[in-house]
């Protein structure tokens, strides 16, 4: 288990897979009861610096952790900064009607998998048709080659989101350390997937804690969220 979490932390928390058990689809997630009144906690004790970098459009955030913490959603497509303000640091690219039309009719081939849109990406997920990855990391790879230089292709646990470049989950982070509530603080950043990585090695770049679900906690997110409610009532 990581140390515990120090006054002058800032908590950055991806949510599928680090704050939530992964479900058989996205939509299906449970929360557990405790867990928004830890963030809350946590939030009051670290002066608002808790933030959400999550792959989930902002709307979902907001739903599943009501109180507009701040966020970085949609891989930092899109970040609301500590005082509300909503920044778009992504549009969505000219071919995403086409990637849309495509995938659909392609899912519509392939049972068991599902499309899910966001706002400037979409997401086509097997993990109840794993038989059909290769098909469908074919036809994303050739839909982004066809796409250009502005767009790219990010695999994920069971899917692959196909959504424009310039933000990423490791720029979101930069992005909220520049500013405040985050800014002079030392950061932890968790994550459990690929797209987490950057962000992980950022962290500790910055001299802060970057931690994996699966290497650095032992019981995968219940012991996140166990550390997460210990440190809430420091």
């Amino acid at each position: 288990m990581p140390a515990p979490i120090q006054d002058n932390a800032a908590l950055f928390l991806d949510i599928d897979g680090t704050l939530l058990d992964i479900a058989p689809q996205p939509h299906l997630v449970e929360i557990p009861p405790d867990l928004p009144k830890t963030l809350a906690a946590l939030r009051s004790r670290l002066n608002g610096a808790v933030a959400f970098i999550s792959g989930r459009p902002l709307s979902e955030i907001d739903q599943f952790f009501p109180g507009q913490f701040p966020a970085a959603a949609e891989h930092g497509a899109t970040v609301r900064d500590g005082q509300g303000a909503i920044h778009h640091i992504t549009q969505r690219p000219a071919d995403y009607s086409h990637w849309l039309k495509t995938l659909t009719e392609a899912a519509a081939r392939m049972p068991g998998t599902l499309i899910e849109q966001k706002t400037v990406g979409i997401v086509i997920h097997y993990r109840q048709a794993p038989q059909y990855a290769q098909d469908i990391k074919v036809l994303a790879e050739s839909l982004i080659a066809a796409s250009g230089p502005n767009t790219i292709l990010l695999p994920a646990h069971m899917a692959y989101e196909l959504r424009p470049t310039g933000a990423s989950k490791a720029s979101a982070l930069t992005w909220l350390m520049n500013h405040p509530p985050f800014a002079t603080r030392t950061p932890i950043f968790i994550g459990d997937d690929t797209t987490d990585e950057p962000a992980i090695a950022l962290a500790n770049d910055l001299g802060g804690l970057g931690l994996h679900v699966h290497r650095d906690f032992s019981n995968g997110p219940d012991a996140v969220r166990r550390w997460l409610g210990e440190g809430s009532s420091k």
